[in-house]
């Protein structure tokens, strides 16, 4: 992430650190150096954040001036725990937007940047569909569907003076050193002896250790990159959108055929990709009729059934946040209710590893499936797209009484 200065009532702020939670709470200095040396950094910025500590760093190289500068996310953090997240205009510069996510109190590494709006939307809006977040800020004209939001800035969200960035300080104490004098005793020389073998053996403990911090700190790198892998590309994001999926079904039901060649519809189903009419044979039809206006239909093994299949396609398109169950849930029930629908829900379980894999870790969102009845057509139900996580699979019709009967299958994606 690109170092960037924001001047706010006075203050030279700094964003762009890169963010690090250490592990050794009980002597932080000599991990915060270690930090600092595998992240080519000079400088660390250590906020009043506990449980763990959390420091950030830069370089000078990048800095440029290092009097005064202080880190913007260290005191937005101090200045309001808990979890929250915020989008803001950035003072004196019409194109750049600052981005931040703080969860348990602490700042999430993917956040403390500057950037293009588009570019610092996308994170944002990723991070938003994770759910859990006690309020979020955004600039004035920025709204999302069920999420409550405030309109704050920066400077009325900096409420404490933010900490200072500091030199970081990489030399440690000299190891001991044994002085060899002249006419000392066995005593002595055992006793030195004595020291250096313990002296050793201190140094042997702290490199098992550090290779033990080492190995948990790849296992946590590991899998945060598969976590951040799954939350780039949300499954919803991958989905054709509701009212595109339902307005495309319906132009295909517009030109389905009742009877071919004396064969009668007696299905129908629309998915993303494919059409799938079938049909039964009447007393007065044959195969070869069918076959004449159809090549393609395929027959079951009596010859009184067919299945016609016509491929289509339909697009993915957009970034679409998840909100939180109870709220996406309850907005297609009222949505169902008030159009005389019957909806079903059956909670999914998560994905499992396969034969000799690690589990994946679990994503920030639960699956539920979602089956729709209706006996009236479809047409209208476009705003159903107007629920955040929801997707169809595949839209139906049947003959029942009364006329044909619609059925919707989908999921519904809810951050936890």
């Amino acid at each position: 992430m690109a170092i960037r200065i924001i001047n706010i009532g006075g203050q030279r702020l700094v964003t762009g650190l890169y963010w690090q939670n250490l592990s050794d709470t009980a002597h932080p200095r000599r991990e915060i150096v270690q930090a600092g040396r595998e992240a080519d950094a000079d400088m660390v910025c250590v906020p009043t954040i506990k449980n763990p500590i959390q420091a950030g760093y830069a370089s000078r190289a990048e800095l440029g001036s290092v009097n005064g500068a202080r880190s913007l996310a260290g005191g937005l953090a101090e200045s309001h725990t808990g979890s929250w997240l915020g989008l803001f205009k950035v003072p004196d510069d019409s194109d750049q937007y600052y981005y931040i996510a703080i969860q348990n109190d602490h700042i999430l590494a993917s956040s403390d940047v500057v950037g293009d709006l588009d570019e610092i939307r996308t994170n944002f809006e990723q991070t938003l569909s994770f759910g859990g977040w006690q309020y979020v800020t955004v600039p004035e004209g920025f709204n999302y569907p069920g999420v409550t939001v405030t309109h704050l800035t920066l400077a009325e969200m900096l409420t404490k003076r933010a900490p200072k960035l500091k030199p970081l300080e990489f030399k440690l104490k000299d190891l001991p050193t044994r002085k060899i004098l002249y006419g000392v005793g066995a005593a002595a020389f055992l006793t030195l002896a004595a020291v250096a073998y313990s002296w050793w053996q201190q140094e042997e403990e702290k490199k098992r250790q550090e290779e033990i911090r080492r190995v948990l700190r790849d296992q946590e790198h590991a899998r945060k990159a598969a976590l951040d892998k799954a939350l780039a590309a949300p499954p919803w994001n991958s989905a054709v959108p509701v009212e595109r999926f339902l307005e495309s079904c319906v132009n295909q039901w517009r030109t389905v055929r009742y009877s071919v060649g004396g064969w009668q519809l007696t299905g129908w189903n629309c998915e993303s990709h494919q059409i799938i009419a079938s049909y039964d044979k009447s007393s007065m039809a044959s195969a070869l009729q069918l076959m004449r206006y159809v090549p393609g239909a395929s027959l079951s093994g009596d010859g009184r059934k067919a299945v016609i299949v016509t491929p289509i396609k339909m697009a993915a398109t957009g970034s679409r946040p998840a909100v939180r169950g109870i709220t996406a849930k309850a907005a297609l029930m009222d949505y169902a209710e008030s159009h005389v629908l019957t909806a079903a829900f059956q909670a999914l379980p998560p994905p499992q590893a396969l034969p000799g894999a690690e589990a994946p870790p679990p994503p920030p969102w639960t699956v539920e499936k979602v089956s729709i009845e209706s006996a009236y057509p479809v047409f209208g139900l476009g705003k159903m797209a107007h629920v955040p996580g929801f997707v169809i699979k595949s839209l139906s019709s049947n003959p029942g009484n009364g006329g044909w009967k619609w059925q919707i299958e989908g999921e519904l994606y809810v951050a936890k």
